[in-house]
C-alpha cells in the first residue's frame, strides 16, 4: 500500500488502517464491494461442483485407475483445497463484500480475509507447483521417475505444503501491526513460485520438443508412425499452453496489481479505479480454482474415463426408471 497511503511509516501500517485508507474511504466502495460479492457467489457453486466430481471419482474409483499413481495424491489434495476456496473463502468474501454495501463498515479485519486467502487460495497455488516439479520430473528423468516421486514422497509434500500456508495465514493475524511487511514477503513467494512454474514449463517444453525431434530423425518404418509423433507433440504443447495461459490470465492481474500498489507512487491520484482492478484480480484467483480440475483432472484419460462411467450408469438408472415408470403406466391404463 506504499503507493496509496502516501506516509513514511509505510512499513509499520496495520491491517485496520490499511483497510479505512485503501478500501472504506473511497466513494464507490458501495458499489466495487457489492461486485466483489457478487463474483464470490457466482464462482462458489462452480467451484465447488468441479472439485467434488474430482473427489467422488478417486473416492469411488470404479475402475480402480486413479489411486496408484502420486501424482493423484496431489490432485485430490488440491481439490481439497479449491474446495475449500468454494465452501470457505467464496462465502466469506461474499458475506465481507455485502455488508460493507448495505452498512459502509467492515464486519472483520482485513487481515482475517488475507489469512483466510493465503491459507486456502494459496495451498492451491502450492499443490499446482508441486504438479509442475512432478511433470518436471517425468520428462527430465523418465528412468528414475518411479523412484523419486513415490506415493509417501506425495503425501508428505502435499502435507508440508498445507502446514506451511496454515501457518503463513496465521502469521497474518499475529502481525496484523506489521500489514504492509507481511504483504510485501507473502507477494515476494508466490512471484518466485509463478517464475518457478513457468521456468519448468519452459523446460518441459524444450525437452519434448527435443525428443519428438530426436524420434523423428531416426529411421521411421511408416508414415503412420511420423504423424503418431507429431500429433503426440501437439497434444502435449496444446495442454501445456493451455494450462500456462489459464495460470496467468488468473494470477498476473493480482500481481500487477500489488506491484503497482507498492510501488508506483504516480498511481496515488487513480486510487478508485486501483481498487477495481484489485478487487476484480482477486476474484481472478479464485476463478483458478474452478479451473483447475479441468486443467489438471478432466483432461486425463482415467479422469475422463470415470466420468464417463459414472455418466453412462447414471443415463442407464434414468432409463431404467423412466422404462418401469412407462410399464405401470400401461399396466394402471389396461386396469
Amino acid at each position: 500500500m506504499a503507493a496509496v497511503v502516501g506516509h513514511y511509516n509505510f512499513w509499520t501500517i496495520t491491517s485496520e488502517k490499511a483497510l479505512q485508507d485503501a478500501w472504506l474511504h473511497l466513494e464507490n466502495v458501495k458499489p466495487l464491494s457489492a461486485t466483489s460479492s457478487v463474483l464470490s457467489i457466482v464462482m462458489a457453486p462452480i467451484i465447488v461442483l468441479g472439485n467434488l466430481l474430482v473427489l467422488l471419482a478417486v473416492w469411488k474409483d470404479p475402475l480402480k485407475k486413479l489411486r496408484s499413481s502420486p501424482s493423484n495424491f496431489i490432485l485430490v489434495s488440491m481439490a481439497l483445497a479449491d474446495l475449500s476456496v468454494g465452501l470457505v473463502v467464496c462465502p466469506i468474501t461474499a458475506y465481507w463484500g455485502w455488508v460493507i454495501f448495505e452498512k459502509g463498515t467492515s464486519p472483520f479485519d482485513l487481515s482475517v480475509i488475507f489469512a483466510i486467502n493465503v491459507f486456502s487460495v494459496n495451498v492451491s497455488f502450492g499443490h499446482m507447483f508441486l504438479l509442475t516439479v512432478d511433470r518436471l520430473l517425468a520428462v527430465v528423468k523418465p528412468l528414475q521417475y518411479r523412484v523419486i516421486i513415490t506415493n509417501k514422497r506425495a503425501v508428505i509434500a502435499s502435507c508440508i505444503c498445507w502446514i506451511y500456508f496454515l501457518a503463513f495465514g496465521c502469521s497474518f493475524l499475529m502481525l496484523r501491526d506489521y500489514f504492509a511487511i507481511m504483504g510485501a514477503v507473502y507477494n515476494v513467494q508466490l512471484l518466485s513460485i509463478l517464475v518457478s512454474m513457468l521456468i519448468m514449463y519452459t523446460v518441459i517444453t524444450i525437452r519434448l520438443r527435443r525428443y519428438s525431434k530426436t524420434r523423428m530423425n531416426k529411421p521411421i518404418h511408416s508414415p503412420n508412425s511420423l504423424l503418431v509423433i507429431l500429433q503426440r507433440e501437439k497434444r502435449l504443447f496444446k495442454a501445456i499452453t493451455i494450462v500456462i495461459c489459464a495460470f496467468l490470465i488468473c494470477y498476473m492481474p493480482w500481481f500487477i496489481v500489488q506491484l503497482l500498489i507498492y510501488l508506483c507512487k504516480p498511481c496515488h491520484p487513480h486510487l478508485a479505479l486501483l481498487m477495481i482492478f484489485f478487487g476484480f484480480s482477486g476474484s481472478l484467483t479464485y476463478a483458478n480454482s474452478g479451473l483447475n480440475p479441468m486443467l489438471y483432472s478432466w483432461r486425463l484419460p482415467r479422469y475422463r474415463e470415470t466420468f464417463k462411467y459414472f455418466w453412462k450408469k447414471r443415463a442407464l438408472k434414468i432409463k431404467a426408471q423412466t422404462n418401469k415408470n412407462s410399464s405401470e403406466e400401461v399396466k394402471n391404463t389396461k386396469l
